[in-house]
Parts: structure tokens; sequence; C-alpha cells
């Protein structure tokens, strides 16, 4: 395994890729779909966002903990992100075909960072 680092030391530089990482996981056109699908840009993205809250924490307090943990809580099926993951679940060929178990992991993956509910997860399910 070869270990590179890879270094970003601005609280802007982190909000910034945030947000280029959100982009390309939720855009609504997707070029690329298989960056929506990835394990490895879910785990990327989680990532990201421990250390960008840590760093908001390090700057605004605890409060800023607070505003990402809700603004990370998937809870509405109105959001741009859960619209973007269920237009891709429904492509998807193979979804007839995977247990519940899988579509639930797809799901999750789909709009990871956000974390869902088991009643979010199931209203997911049953909207593909």
């Amino acid at each position: 395994m070869i270990s590179k680092q890879f270094i970003v030391d601005e609280l802007s530089e982190l909000r910034a890729m945030q947000r280029v990482f959100r982009e390309a996981k939720f855009c609504i056109e997707a070029d690329d779909d298989e960056i929506s699908e990835s394990p490895v840009v879910a785990s990327l993205f989680r990532r990201l966002m421990v250390s960008l809250i840590e760093a908001e924490v390090i700057t605004s307090g605890e409060s800023a903990r607070k505003s990402w943990e809700a603004w990370l809580s998937m809870d509405d099926p109105n959001r741009d992100e859960w619209s973007a993951a269920l237009r891709r679940a429904r492509k998807q060929s193979k979804w007839e075909g995977l247990t519940l178990d899988e579509k639930r992991a797809y799901a999750k993956l789909l709009l990871s960072p956000f974390l869902l509910s088991d009643r979010m997860t199931q209203l997911f399910l049953e909207s593909v």
C-alpha cells in the first residue's frame, strides 16, 4: 500500500473541498455516475466532514458542530441531495436483484456522508 499525505491547512480550503464533494456526488445532471456510488468517494467525503467540523469547532465553538450535525442529518426528502440519490438509485439496473440489506447499504452509500434514520432509509427504499 502506498501512503501519501495531502494536507489542507486553511478552513476556507476545507469549506471549498466540501462544496466540491457535494457538487460532484449530488449534482442534478451527473456526468460520472460512478462518483456517487463510490465507496472511496463516500469515505473521503466522511473524513473531510470530520476534519471540517473539527476545524469549525475550533474557530466557532460547539455551535458549529450542532449546525453541521443538523445539516448532515438527512431528514427531509425535499433536499437536493435526496433527489439526486433517488434519481441514481432509480437508474440502477441491478436494483431489483438486490436483497433488502443490499438496498439499504446502497442507499446509505448514495447518500453518504449524510446520516439516515431507519425511517428515512425505509422511505428512500419505498421511493425507489
